[in-house]
């Protein structure tokens, strides 16, 4: 049985919980660490965990196999580089970092140590995503020549770190970077992105790939309270495309998304032949994502999605969307 000692009291802590149940004895949490908020502590009482307010604490017990990082994203530097420290793997909710040096320096500590990392990505492991990449990988539809996605939220009013940049890095780093790393995964090296912001936190994208491929993004966190959480992404290929639209209600005890209230399934357009639905395994994404890094620790090999090096890419993106909106001019990546 793997140890895991989870860092944060949220949202994503409570949601990478319910992850860790799903595994049975395969896996416990023997400590949530946190400042004590009322949530936190009954998320440690439901898993029969200990309740500690210091990463030091957490990080002290010799039973832990695994850090899980759920904290707000200025302090994944530093509880990662002493998680790695201390000889224990490591899982960093996504983005790695704010900036590009701590990306590197979380990625350096993780090869020194010998421990692995995995970054919440948590697409990857989004049963739709899933079918979208292995579609795409049988060439069927051709090579993708673009890709749209839409991401749009009400305002995260459940924390207030979120809304201060200098702790999220904006809508760009905090919540438009999971739609830039599918772009990446998609279309390859993307050289130089245009970006724009009608309003304050709703930002739009256009991302220039190398062979005149090309994404365009919109998200925001600035839709009505009443708004469902929604997201979409189209890719375009030489002989046909493909489309996954999702939705959820609000969610009902803190982050941006409850259960989702659309169907299930990756819409398919044959350039030669009718569309039809392509049907996925129906699962939570995040107990996906939170499986294959335990198989991954188990196994001792480096997890396939998550990588260090998928999160920096995706940070490089998004950190040139900041760059744009604030020059107004085009950035390169």
């Amino acid at each position: 049985m793997l140890t895991v000692a989870l860092l944060g009291g949220g949202f994503m802590a409570a949601t990478h919980d319910a992850g860790y149940r799903e595994l049975g004895e395969r896996v416990r949490v023997a400590s949530v660490c946190s400042l004590g908020e009322e949530r936190s502590l009954s998320l440690a009482t439901s898993l029969g965990a200990r309740h500690v307010d210091e990463i030091g604490e957490a990080l002290s017990d010799p039973t832990v196999d695994i850090v899980d990082v759920c904290l707000p994203t200025h302090l994944h530097r530093e509880a990662a580089e002493k998680a790695f420290a201390a000889g224990y793997h490591v899982l960093l909710e996504k983005p790695i970092a704010l900036t590009l040096a701590d990306a590197d320096a979380i990625i350096a500590a993780a090869e020194s140590s010998g421990r692995l990392l995995m970054v919440g990505l948590v697409l990857r492991f989004w049963p739709e995503y899933v079918a979208l990449h292995r579609l795409i990988a049988s060439q069927e539809l051709g090579p993708p020549r673009s890709v749209s996605t839409c991401r749009l939220s009400p305002p995260p009013d459940w924390n207030e770190w979120m809304a201060d940049m200098s702790c999220s890095g904006g809508v760009a780093v905090d919540f438009l970077i999971h739609d830039l790393d599918q772009m990446n995964w998609l279309l390859g090296h993307p050289e130089r992105v245009m970006a724009q912001s009608p309003t304050p936190g709703h930002v739009l994208v256009i991302a220039e790939y190398e062979g005149g491929r090309c994404g365009l993004a919109e998200a925001g966190m600035a839709m009505p309270s009443s708004y469902p959480f929604s997201s979409n992404v189209h890719v375009l290929c030489e002989n046909g495309a493909a489309q996954y639209a999702f939705s959820a209600a609000p969610a009902t005890d803190g982050g941006n998304i409850g259960g989702p209230v659309s169907g299930h399934g990756l819409r398919v357009y044959r350039a030669h032949g009718e569309a039809d639905m392509v049907p996925v395994d129906i699962g939570d994404p995040w107990a996906n994502e939170i499986a294959h890094f335990i198989d991954s620790v188990e196994r001792g090999e480096s997890p396939r999605q998550g990588t260090g090096e998928q999160a920096r890419a995706a940070l490089l993106v998004s950190l040139a969307v900041n760059r744009s909106l604030e020059s107004g001019r085009i950035e390169s990546v």
